[in-house]
């Protein structure tokens, strides 16, 4: 009597099942990464349209006008923090510069706050640095301990972003979704923004210096922020 080896197998539509379980089973355990893999492999690492470009039609790196930024922050954040507005106005402003954005050195803008003791009218600030934008990040929550914890850090910021377009006499269209606008300090984009870092689990405090951990959680705070003015890789998402 002879045997065929094809007795012996699986059928195929077992085979196909178990290979989708399989399929499954990895995916739950490597969250998305397989399907950014996989697109970045067919499609290449493809660009995010800003939220900036997207709400206005406008793209920052296409123009000639200057942005000024500022930072709010209330008392119970700078009491733990007190250079957190300037660390990020800072940060931010470097981040816009390496992608070409027109921005106001933030030194000048320390020194204009300084002097003043608070930002006052939006519209005063740009005509003073001439500039056509004002970016304004309201920081409401900022902390890297975790509650209860004396030994694991987790940063968390929150707050608002706005973008202000000062007109100083001249006129400027955006996309059909908005009018055209003549008046000083025009909000132009406003969103709330959350940042989580590391997004996984804490850090033991143990593992690395407090100063350094701040200082890494208040850079991914502010690419984050950045983000929202201009296009860039799919892989270099902050969330």
């Amino acid at each position: 009597m002879s045997f065929h080896s094809e007795s012996n197998s699986p059928p195929l539509a077992l085979r196909l099942l178990c290979a989708l379980l399989l399929l499954i089973v990895l995916i739950g355990t490597s969250g998305c990464s397989i399907f950014v893999m996989a697109g970045k492999a067919i499609f290449g690492d493809p660009k995010v349209q800003s939220p900036f470009t997207a709400a206005t039609g406008k793209k920052l790196t296409d123009s000639d006008e200057s942005v000024v930024i500022i930072c709010d922050a209330p008392h119970r954040i700078l009491s733990s923090f007190p250079s957190v507005q300037i660390d990020l106005l800072d940060r931010v402003s470097r981040d816009l510069e390496t992608q070409g954005i027109n921005v106001v050195p933030s030194g000048d803008v320390a020194r204009w706050y300084d002097d003043h003791g608070e930002w006052g009218d939006f519209s005063e600030l740009a005509k003073e640095f001439e500039a056509g934008y004002v970016l304004h990040i309201d920081l409401r929550k900022f902390d890297h301990r975790v509650p209860e914890s004396e030994t694991l850090m987790q940063g968390k910021a929150e707050g608002h972003i706005s973008v202000y377009h000062v007109n100083n006499g001249r006129s400027t269209k955006l996309s059909p979704a908005l009018t055209e606008y003549s008046s000083p300090g025009t909000v132009v984009f406003d969103r709330d923004f959350k940042v989580e870092f590391p997004t996984t689990y804490p850090v033991a405090r143990e593992s690395r210096s407090e100063d350094q951990f701040v200082q890494e959680f208040m850079d991914r705070t502010a690419l984050h922020l950045s983000q929202h003015l201009y296009d860039y890789r799919m892989s270099e998402s902050i969330h």
